[in-house]
Parts: structure tokens; sequence; C-alpha cells
């Protein structure tokens, strides 16, 4: 029995008996698994390990597999659809309620988003992740979130830059160049949205820019606006000094400096993003013939000292 619940958790946690059989397992293997509860019938003809995870368990009660964001969320990465999405065979015709095969499914007071497919694959609990990621971009927008995941996934080293073309090959042609957006470099969702806004009018930008005596600062915009995107709930102690000394040494340098919140970025992006537009409209990304000014010394002299402030 072990050898079988190994098999099904290292294919995801749930399995159909087709995929069983191709694993090499009998029917009677099967139902002995089930009944030494080794694994579970989640619906009929389908099996899930005790410890698999509910969405993955959800999506096999729907008639389907996990697929598009719910995959990403299962790999940690950055996702903002909270939605089950489950890919279904594009003839199913009655779908269940993800908590009870006995109900039908109401997609929008379930929260479930249903993906029909005539590719195959449908014998597992979860998409691969290639697969899912390029499920994305039919339910997902704007497609900024799409690319934010997919960047997530390369900076976490879920994916490799090879990946991207097995990626593009799941895409209608038509919607191939849209890989184009995605950037190794970025280290966030809220970086990307940020990128591709600055990308989409064409503003001069630098992404991870090492700035001297500050280090490095996400974007720098133009000559001298850096954003910063702050995606830390919780934001005190050594973390809020150390990002208020770099926000003072860069203004003391001249630079103007944006520090986003997640909320900004997420929540309030049309508000936030016009914002930035306008700073760059009036030009404060530009230098405008001043230059950074020089870093301020370690030690300033104490007031009251008055041949240092002669010096002045």
């Amino acid at each position: 029995m072990s050898s079988i619940t190994q098999h099904v958790r290292r294919q995801g946690g749930a399995l159909s008996y087709a995929a069983l059989e191709r694993g090499g397992f009998s029917r009677s293997e099967v139902h002995a698994a089930v009944r030494g509860g080794a694994i579970l019938r989640v619906r009929n003809g389908w099996f899930a390990v005790p410890d698999a995870h509910h969405d993955v368990v959800r999506a096999v009660r729907v008639g389907g597999t996990a697929t598009a964001a719910t995959v990403a969320h299962l790999r940690g990465l950055w996702v903002l659809d909270e939605r089950l999405h489950v890919r279904v065979p594009h003839s199913t015709g009655r779908l269940a309620a993800p908590h009870d095969r006995r109900s039908r499914l109401d997609r929008e007071h379930h929260g479930v988003c249903v993906h029909y497919s005539t590719r195959g694959g449908l014998d597992r609990g979860s998409d691969p992740l290639t697969l899912a990621l390029a499920e994305m971009f039919a339910c997902t927008s704007p497609t900024a979130n799409v690319l934010a995941t997919i960047d997530s996934a390369l900076e976490r080293q879920k994916l490799d830059l090879g990946h991207l073309d097995r990626i593009r090959a799941y895409l209608p042609r038509s919607r191939r160049r849209l890989l184009d957006g995605v950037d190794p470099l970025s280290q966030s969702g809220l970086e990307t949205r940020i990128r591709l806004l600055l990308r989409s009018r064409r503003i001069s930008h630098r992404a991870q820019a090492d700035l001297d005596g500050v280090g490095r600062v996400d974007f720098v915009v133009g000559e001298r606006l850096v954003i910063e995107a702050d995606g830390r709930a919780f934001h005190t102690g050594e973390a809020f000094e150390e990002d208020r000394q770099r926000d003072f040494e860069l203004v003391t340098r001249g630079y103007v400096v944006l520090r986003l919140s997640y909320r900004q970025i997420v929540d309030d992006w049309s508000r936030t993003s016009a914002g930035i537009l306008a700073m760059i409209a009036r030009g404060e990304h530009r230098w405008a013939g001043r230059g950074p000014h020089a870093a301020i010394p370690a030690s300033s002299p104490e007031p009251g000292d008055s041949e240092a402030l002669a010096d002045a």
C-alpha cells in the first residue's frame, strides 16, 4: 500500500483509475488501498492520498483537474486570483460543487472558473506548471497579472527560461507574443506591474539598479526617480529603519523616491499609475542639469560647534 500512496503523492496527490493502471497498479490493489485507508475515493474512478491539498481534491470533485492560478498558488507563486480553476473535457456536461458531489456546481457562488479543454492529461489531479500558466492567459485579467506569476516562477526557480517555449507552445499563435513581456529579473508581482506600465509607455528605466552608497533599488526611472515596491504586510523594526535610511540617503542626494505599498499597486493601481505618469510628465525623473549630490559625511558636526559651523 505504501507504494501506491507514494505514487499518487508524486503525481500531485490525486489520480484516476486509468492513471493508476498505467502506473502498474491493478484494480484489486487500488481497492485494497482504499479499504486500508492508504488512499481515499474522491469521486467515481478517482482517488487521492489523505494529505492531498484540498484544492486538488476540490478540483477532482468538480469533475476535472486543478489548473491555472490554482496550480500557481499550490507552487507558492505570486497570484491574485483566489478562485478554484478546474480544467475539464470540452464535452463535459454536469459538474459538481467542489465540496459535495451531490450538489450541482454554481460557478459564481462556489468561486470556480471552468476551463473547457480538448487537451489530454485529465487523469491526474493537477496540471503541470507550464500548462497551468498557459491556461491563466484564458481567464486572468489584466495580462500583467499572468506575467507577474510567470516572473515569480522564474525568480523562485520553479521554472527556467527554457520552460517559456513550452508555455508558448500551449498558447494560440495569436497570444504567444504576450510572453515577450516576461522578465526574469523581476523579484515580485508588484515589480512586474510597475515594469509593464513603464514599458508600455516606452519610459526609460532600470530594474534592480545598483546605486553607489545605497545599494539595489527596484527601479530607477529616467535619471532620478526611484520607485520601490514594498510588498511587506508588516514593516517594522530593522526593516523599517533600513528602508528609511535608504530613502533618506537617496533624497539627500537629490533623488525623488516613491515607496509604494501592496495596496497602492494592487487595489488602487489606476490612481497610483496615473500619479507615476503625472510625475514623469512634469519631468521629475530628470536631473535638469543638476546631477546627484555628494553623500552626507558619516559624522556630521554637532550643533553649537562654532568652528564647524563657520566652515559650513
